[in-house]
């Protein structure tokens, strides 16, 4: 049985939250915290998704 990579989930969930506190939030929560948060976790989001696709091209290089 395939061990399942927990990254994936992890990073849809940085991007979900991330989205809700930058894009959908509400009018008088624009320039708190909460803004400052999403933002940090959507950059956390990309860089898990560099990581992964760079992990799956290493990964691909090895099996050739």
């Amino acid at each position: 049985m395939k061990k399942q990579n927990p990254a994936v989930p992890r990073a849809l969930l940085l991007i979900i939250i991330g989205l809700m506190n930058t894009v959908f939030i509400r009018p008088e929560d624009v320039g708190s915290w909460k803004n400052d948060v999403g933002i940090g976790l959507l950059i956390l989001a990309a860089i898990q998704i560099v990581y992964l696709f760079v992990a799956l091209r290493k990964r691909r290089k090895v099996e050739s």
